[in-house]
């Protein structure tokens, strides 16, 4: 009998009642009092009658219809309409479920339809934001899966994540709609409607989580939405906000012991969601430049690692196996796990940037440095990375974009192992952190490592210029902001080689300047933040061009370069970020940072590495190039161009040694064919 009713169709009504008609309500029809008015406990009347009380169906009095309706009753009349509006749009809500959910399948609808109730009912917070329809929502989450999903965060289990959507909580809908609908080609092409979509849904989810937080309870899917909300914030540019999301969500995952796996008794499918909600906390803590170890939890334990994706099958022309041997008996822990190890050293790496080339008592080549410890640790890390994750069995040359494309889940963690690996080389050894954190050691710098560094900052950069070519070349659509960052990196140390007297190799370096600026750009489409870094990196070329005379090769000794120019472009953090502190703080917190005081720059170039097969090496003695001078001057110099005095390292250098530093760092050939990788 009920499916018999089911399947009737519905009967036509004549003439909705005026509430139903006024909310754009289906109305049912039944008079003198329709069921709809009659469940919201409203008075009911239709056109040409009078109206009708819902619970004794009697006719009104006209005198007490007619009474002026006062404050109270225009806000009853408010919720009346906002509530009849929700309920007429969960009337097409469950129309589109009962059309789209197949028969045999009843027991998904339930969960939907809760999730789809909750998220209707979330969205009246902001008015202005509908919530999408369903197919809407499934097609995001489909971009999610494509463009963000363990890139960079593992957050979530490829398999079975679109059957789960419609059981999850409407804050992770949200934050996974406002992350995702920037990689949608629909709604990037509309004018002026994109932004304020990704603003909306930004802003409900926060709502929902905040309210979470605290009013409780706090569930898995409250971390899960924080991790999101960090990533959406920091794509917008308001890395402070991202940061303070960040760290609630260890916060929490602290109380909560989640790193704790003893006792629980979870079906393997939770069990991997909490595991994966941990590492990605950690992981994104560790890529904003936060380093922790294990004391910061409890008993000191991490939960296992999550699964990782498996290896894409090996091209036609791989090799045979012989180089396997590399990495017999070695334990394959998965791509995602290596991220996750190596994000640990970035972490260092980044708080060897936030000193900003400090001298220190101990030099960088003694054992006991932060530069040689976090060397050793990358070379120990890198002896626990099995040979088939590595760049020679990949195989990228013999790849086309549908084997790329398709594989994502895995390429895409294994290029942000990639970059990461060659961004901390190419920090630790950058040529002006170097330079100013040898400013006590001018006079006893070893050869080797002269020649080191200069070896590792040139076949570093190579390699990232190398994968830049290479998404060009398959069109690749790279969707890690990270790899941006990464290309900044490179693009500061190129500009710095290309100011040279040799015309040749300042055209090279120029072009692969540029490359990274175009490769930023394309992030930036995507990523508001990308946009902006690169806006800094043509900010910082044109402070830069401006003390430099490309007719006579002379720089201007007194002109200054302004460092925090290349802060904000090293730091991949909050802390250099102005322009987010100040939309994220009040006048009563917020203060501009110190102007520091007035002081000489001592900053002077590294001596170039003796190198036989340089005609200029031959023509000198190896240890006459460690008698450069620092440039004196005095604080009654006239500085040109309108340029004040000099300030402290900490914000500027002689543009004289800038330029000239750059030069020591120049060798000919393309290290790619003789340097390891990983």
């Amino acid at each position: 009998m009920a499916s018999t009713s089911a399947e009737r169709p519905a009967k036509r009504v004549r003439q909705a009642c005026e509430p139903c008609r006024r909310k754009k309500a289906k109305c049912p029809g039944e008079q003198p009092v329709c069921s709809l008015c009659a469940r919201l406990n409203q008075q009911c009347a239709y056109a040409g009658e009078q109206r009708r009380s819902s619970t004794t169906g009697l006719p009104i009095p006209r005198e007490a219809a007619s009474v002026p309706p006062s404050s109270e009753n225009r806000i009853s009349e408010i919720l009346e309409e906002r509530l009849g509006s929700l309920e007429a749009r969960m009337g097409q809500v469950l129309d589109a479920l009962g059309q789209n959910t197949p028969r045999q399948e009843p027991r998904e609808t339930a969960p939907r339809t809760a999730v789809m109730s909750n998220a209707v009912a979330s969205s009246l917070l902001s008015p202005t934001i509908p919530f999408p329809t369903w197919e809407k929502v499934l097609s995001m989450a489909e971009l999610y899966l494509t463009y963000c999903h363990s890139q960079p965060l593992p957050l979530f289990q490829k398999e079975g994540f679109l059957n789960s959507l419609g059981s999850r909580d409407p804050e992770i809908v949200y934050a996974m709609l406002a992350l995702s609908i920037r990689f949608s080609p629909e709604e990037s092409s509309r004018t002026g409607g994109f932004t304020s979509l990704i603003n909306g849904y930004t802003e409900v989810a926060r709502g929902l989580v905040m309210r979470r937080v605290s009013e409780g309870p706090i569930e898995l899917s409250t971390l899960q939405s924080l991790c999101l909300l960090s990533l959406v914030d920091f794509a917008n540019g308001n890395t402070h906000r991202s940061s303070i999301h960040c760290s609630l969500a260890m916060n929490l995952a602290q109380c909560a012991n989640l790193g704790l796996e003893s006792g629980l008794a979870q079906s393997p499918a939770a069990r991997e969601e909490r595991r994966r909600c941990f590492w990605s906390i950690c992981l994104l803590k560790r890529l904003h430049g936060v380093d922790f170890d294990n004391l910061d939890f409890p008993d000191g334990c991490f939960p296992q690692f999550p699964e990782s994706p498996s290896r894409p099958p090996p091209t036609k022309s791989s090799s045979n196996g012989m180089n396997e041997t590399r990495s017999s008996g070695m334990q394959d822990q998965g791509i995602l796990a290596y991220v996750i190890m190596l994000s640990e050293i970035f972490a260092k790496t980044a708080k060897y940037v936030r000193r900003h080339g400090k001298p220190s008592n101990v030099p960088p080549w003694s054992s006991q440095s932060e530069y040689s410890r976090i060397l050793t640790a990358l070379m120990e890390r890198e002896t626990q990375m099995p040979y088939s994750h590595r760049f020679k069995p990949a195989n990228l040359s013999e790849r086309t974009l549908e084997d790329l494309q398709e594989r994502r889940d895995y390429w895409g963690p294994w290029l942000l192992n990639q970059f990461l690996y060659h961004t901390i080389l190419c920090l630790l050894n950058h040529p002006l952190l170097l330079s100013l954190s040898l400013r006590n050691f001018r006079s006893t710098i070893p050869e080797i490592f002269l020649q080191h560094s200069s070896d590792l900052i040139s076949s570093h950069t190579t390699w990232i210029i190398h994968f830049i070519d290479y998404f060009e070349e398959r069109s690749f659509v790279v969707s890690d902001p990270f790899l941006g960052y990464s290309a900044a990196v490179v693009a500061t140390i190129e500009l710095q080689l290309s100011f040279t007297e040799n015309t040749t190799i300042r055209e090279e370096k120029r072009n692969r300047f540029y490359k990274c600026v175009s490769f930023v750009q394309n992030l930036g489409c995507k990523w508001s933040h990308m946009a902006r870094l690169a806006d800094r990196l043509q900010r910082l070329e044109d402070a830069v061009s401006a003390s430099y005379e490309l007719e006579s090769g002379a720089q201007n000794k007194y002109l200054l370069i302004d460092l925090s120019r290349f802060w904000e472009i090293l730091e991949y953090s909050s802390n250099s970020d102005a322009e987010s502190a100040r939309r994220m703080f009040g006048d009563s917190l917020y203060s501009e940072a110190p102007t520091p005081g007035a002081e000489v720059s001592q900053t002077s170039p590294l001596p170039e590495p003796f190198r036989l097969h340089t005609q200029q090496a031959l023509a000198q003695s190896p240890t006459s190039q460690f008698n450069i001078q620092t440039p004196i001057v005095t604080a009654d110099a006239q500085y040109p161009m309108g340029v004040g005095s000099p300030s402290y390292d900490e914000f500027s250098i002689l543009a004289t040694n800038f330029f000239s530093q750059a030069q020591d760092f120049l060798r000919s050939g393309d290290p790619r064919n003789g340097f390891g990788n990983l």
